[in-house]
């Protein structure tokens, strides 16, 4: 390898080391680097004219950013036939706030559900909502609703956002039936997949416009990075997005998209496996006496069950179920686990629960989460990789002090 020749020990301390390689990496690289040469003014000059596709400063765009959003967008895309632009950002909230911030101006309205993720509610109503960006809850059963809402305001823009299956309850949605009448309409359909992920269901098969992640849970799945991901199937709305992205700040890095590669070569194996453990583990809780109710689509009794045969491929890994009737035995119950870990996330291989009521929908009003079933007995389960009578036996032990 050629030596670097200078004059003074600091300035070969300054100066870059040069990698010379005649065969290329098997992995991914980590692009480390916040900017990127140009070899003369003019060449720089162009490339500010024109870019993306070109590597000017990592908030812009990066290589090992760049190669790993696009392999989420294209399992989004897989076997549809369909173009899709894939965006990293620097969590799964900022994912939705980059889409919606792009798509809507003043004036303009959400339609969404009202069992949704704590902070995607807060974001719609306390950010959006100084903004004059109106949110509107809908159940979405009677789909007539969206075309009044066009008859009341035809010149505002209109997004409807879908979480499904919904956190905590695991609420689906008809996303066929969402996504022709939004197609129909005239409005943007976003979907966040975090739950399902592409390997069990792709909104971009039902029309949707925009698919959000957030990568921290069963993208990554090891719960050592934390990231979002923005995928659409439209070249021009994909650059618009990554304009916001670019003036805002919002994107992710290169250590966190290469931490995010990893994951997604087990993402497959690890979904399958962690479907089939939730399952099983439904199948058995509802069996047992001081659990009062069961929230899995994959169960044959849940509302939610022939809607998430048909357009999803397994049911997910997340199980809820009340526990006794009040807050207090359900925090006995939380704390009288052994194995299972008490934490504010989801998507890992070991299994994980939170209590939604005091963590992650502590800021909603009482009355408003419990018209959606988020009661104070609600614990929610994030099934991991573990054997399923391991997981079964720890709650067993913890439902004695109930």
């Amino acid at each position: 390898m050629e030596s670097i020749n200078f004059k003074h020990l600091e300035s070969l301390c300054a100066s870059e080391a040069k990698i010379q390689t005649s065969t290329p990496a098997h992995k991914i690289p980590i692009v480390a680097s916040s900017a990127f040469k140009f070899n003369s003014i003019e060449e720089g000059i162009e490339i500010f004219k024109n870019q993306p596709g070109e590597h000017v400063y990592t908030r812009y765009g990066n290589p090992t950013v760049e190669a790993v959003a696009q392999k989420i967008a294209d399992l989004e895309a897989f076997g549809l036939n369909l173009p899709a632009f894939g965006l990293l950002t620097s969590s799964g909230m900022a994912a939705i706030n980059l889409t919606i911030q792009t798509l809507l101006n003043p004036g303009d309205r959400i339609i969404t559900q009202g069992n949704l993720y704590g902070g995607t509610t807060e974001l719609f109503l306390k950010i959006f909502g100084k903004q004059q960006i109106e949110t509107i809850i809908s159940d979405f059963t009677n789909l007539e609703e969206l075309q009044n809402l066009k008859a009341t305001d035809p010149k505002s823009n209109t997004l409807v956002y879908i979480e499904t299956p919904a956190n905590p309850t695991l609420q689906c949605f008809n996303l066929e039936e969402i996504g022709q009448a939004c197609q129909n309409l005239g409005y943007y359909f976003v979907v966040d997949n975090t739950f399902a992920t592409p390997i069990l269901q792709q909104p971009l098969r039902f029309h949707a416009d925009v698919v959000v992640h957030s990568t921290t849970k069963y993208l990554h799945g090891h719960g050592t990075s934390t990231g979002g991901a923005i995928i659409t199937r439209d070249r021009n709305l994909h650059k618009q997005i990554w304009e916001t992205l670019k003036l805002t700040g919002s994107n992710s890095n290169p250590f966190d998209a290469w931490m995010i590669n990893i994951g997604l070569k087990t993402l497959s194996l690890r979904m399958l496996k962690q479907s089939e453990n939730a399952f099983q583990l439904a199948t058995k809780l509802e069996q047992l006496p001081k659990i009062k109710r069961v929230f899995y689509p994959g169960l044959p009794s849940n509302k939610s069950h022939v809607l998430a045969s048909k357009q999803m491929k397994a049911y997910g890994a997340i199980v809820s179920f009340e526990v006794g009737d009040t807050l207090e035995e359900a925090i006995r119950f939380c704390n009288a686990l052994k194995h299972c870990a008490i934490a504010p996330s989801l998507g890992e291989t070991d299994t994980m629960i939170l209590h939604p009521a005091t963590m992650s929908h502590l800021k909603i009003p009482v009355e408003q989460r419990l018209k959606y079933d988020i009661k104070d007995s609600l614990i929610r389960f994030s099934i991991g990789l573990e054997h399923v009578d391991d997981i079964l036996a720890d709650i067993e032990q913890a439902l004695i002090v109930v």
